[in-house]
């Protein structure tokens, strides 16, 4: 699928092939007769292939760069985010929708998607039910994000550096930050890799904050309660580290100081080889994604915390474009 999506995209030349990759697998995967054989490929190209790209990604920038990109991005992320969540738990407790699921969606919308969602979950005991019903509602919007922004930014007009700090802050899973930045272009699939990276950080202080919420409250409710739950609330925040976050900065860090930039027998240097490869196993990773999606589960989703994402949705979406128009040109071309 990987491999028709960029053949498909050769041909068009529209630079959608990341969009055709997400879609052909949603296509694939809909097939409910071999969607069970399809699930253990699908969900290690999701996994892995995802995370190794986006560290060979790194080839195509220096440390510069992400130091320029990622420090324009730092306000305009912590006010999109601090906006989400503090919307989010307001607006969740006018129509009703209770802890943990409303954190669930909350925090997804707000940071880095379904990394969030998956982290956070047994931090706060989250049943299988509500985990299900946040991945799905988060899934949902950020299918859209990536079909619809491409289109939006091109009829605006935008640039690179502002169409991929939009992209960056307003769609919330990584693999989908992806599609959308590089559906528009190269060098907004960059700016938008780079804004997403920085913003997944952000999950580290609230996994943290959680650990201390939930332990608090079990403290106050039971003076005798031991540090067991703590300590493993604690790991589960230190394995919550995106640690390709850390590859894409070392191989950056390669590029920077030109080691990546060995030339190669057939043509090329170490660098393009590995931006050549990172793309490819985007690619195979989105297909993955689409694949893996239960498009039926997707309509289980009930109206109140659709409604609750959607909400989060809009605002992130047009916070985040006018936070990309106001600071997007100080992130300069990548």
């Amino acid at each position: 699928m990987a491999a028709v999506a960029r053949l498909i995209g050769s041909a068009l030349q529209l630079g959608l092939e990341t969009a055709l990759a997400l879609v052909l697998g949603l296509i694939v995967g809909a097939a409910a007769s071999i969607r069970p054989r399809l699930i253990p490929g699908a969900t290690l190209a999701s996994r892995y292939a995802l995370r190794i790209g986006i560290t060979l990604l790194g080839a195509r920038l220096t440390i510069g760069q992400l130091l320029t990109t990622g420090a324009a991005s730092i306000v305009g992320i912590v006010l999109v985010i601090g906006v989400a969540l503090t919307l989010g738990t307001w607006l969740a407790r006018r129509i009703g929708v209770v802890p943990p699921l409303s954190a669930l969606i909350t925090v997804g919308m707000a940071i880095c998607g379904n990394s969030a969602i998956l982290a956070l979950s047994p931090i706060v005991g989250a049943k299988h039910r509500d985990t299900a019903y946040a991945v799905s509602t988060i899934t949902i919007f950020g299918l859209i994000g990536v079909l619809l922004l491409p289109l939006l930014g091109r009829s605006l007009h935008m640039s690179d550096p502002v169409f991929g700090t939009w992209a960056g802050l307003a769609v919330n899973d990584t693999a989908q930050v992806v599609a959308t930045g590089y559906a528009f272009s190269p060098g907004a699939g960059d700016v938008a890799t780079i804004v997403k990276l920085t913003r997944n950080l952000a999950i580290l202080p609230v996994l943290l904050g959680a650990t201390w919420f939930v332990a608090r409250s079990a403290a106050s409710t039971d003076d005798t309660v031991a540090s067991g739950p703590a300590t493993s609330r604690i790991a589960l925040v230190s394995r919550a580290v995106p640690w390709f976050v850390v590859g894409f900065v070392v191989v950056a860090g390669l590029r920077s100081v030109g080691l990546l930039d060995v030339p190669l027998p057939g043509g090329g240097t170490l660098a393009d080889l590995c931006s050549t490869l990172a793309a490819l196993l985007i690619l195979v990773a989105l297909a993955g994604v689409g694949m893996a999606t239960d498009v039926r589960s997707l309509s289980a989703v009930g109206r109140r915390p659709f409604l609750l994402a959607a909400v989060l949705w809009v605002v992130i979406g047009l916070l985040g474009l006018l936070v990309a128009t106001t600071i997007g040109g100080l992130a300069g071309p990548v």
